[in-house]
C-alpha cells in the first residue's frame, strides 16, 4: 500500500521498505480479534511500526492485512 507521496519518503529516507526475503507471510484466520481495525489504533503512534506505513491514508481506509 505504498503511493508516489511514500515513495518520495522512502527515498528522503523519512520511510523504509522492507525486503521480500524478511517478510514471513502468515495466514491469519478471520476473526475480529485479530483485526487491522483492532490493532491500527494501538499501533499507528509507534514510531518504528509507523516507519514502513503511510503517514496518511485516505479517509475510512486502513492498512491491508
Amino acid at each position: 500500500m505504498y503511493n508516489k507521496d511514500f515513495l518520495r519518503q522512502v527515498f528522503a529516507e523519512e520511510k523504509a521498505l522492507l525486503e521480500l526475503k524478511n517478510v514471513k507471510f502468515k495466514h491469519i484466520p478471520a476473526y475480529d480479534e485479530l483485526s487491522v481495525k483492532k490493532f491500527w489504533p494501538l499501533m499507528h503512534n509507534d514510531p518504528e511500526f509507523m516507519k514502513y506505513f503511510p503517514s496518511q491514508l485516505p479517509n475510512g481506509r486502513l492498512p491491508d492485512k
